[in-house]
């Protein structure tokens, strides 16, 4: 069985709690940067950074092409990159939909939601929030394309530097004064 294959389906209404966000007035501390997922002869696939937060923390995700034109090309549905995150104690959630989109669910205790998307000719760029912070041990990272000829492919971290940099994000100013 694959990654993607037994993600939980459902979702909790998206944007009506704070998990569902980045904490307004917070800098994040990077935890960590670099992680390449998959590499074909035309793309790469990478995480290129780690944000923490108090509460959940933000990856960024990067697809660059060896040639231009690729990144704005129209796919069906199952031929776009497909993002997940797995945490050490089993939890996971994925986006596997055209365009990035909420994942998890708070009853589920895990949430993948995107926050910015972009590209150009030669790149698509994407960020995820990912609710709560993960317990200790290894998270995964997994990504799929199949219009690029990348089967399900998994990198992992250690979550210590996500947790030690989460302790250190910065509050701008008190909560009760948004």
């Amino acid at each position: 069985m694959g990654f993607f294959d037994d993600v939980p389906p459902g979702l909790d209404r998206p944007g009506t709690g704070t998990c569902w966000h980045p904490p307004v007035g917070e800098l994040p501390c990077v935890a960590a940067s670099a992680l390449l997922l998959a590499r074909t002869g035309t793309v790469a696939v990478a995480i290129t950074a780690v944000w923490a937060f108090s509460t959940g923390f933000e990856f960024w995700i990067k697809a660059e092409f060896r040639h231009e034109g690729h990144a704005l090309e129209s796919r069906p549905d199952e031929q776009f990159l497909h993002i997940g995150v797995q945490f050490p104690d089993g939890r996971k959630a994925a986006n596997t939909g055209r365009l990035p989109a909420p994942a998890g669910s708070e009853s589920a205790g895990l949430i993948l939601n995107p926050v910015s998307f972009g590209g150009g000719r030669r790149h698509l760029d994407r960020s995820y929030w990912v609710w709560p912070l993960p317990p200790a041990g290894s998270l995964t990272f997994a990504c799929e394309w199949a219009a690029f000829g990348i089967a399900e492919a998994r990198a992992g971290i250690d979550t210590q530097p996500i947790l030690d940099a989460a302790r250190r994000s910065v509050q701008l100013w008190p909560l009760a004064n948004p």
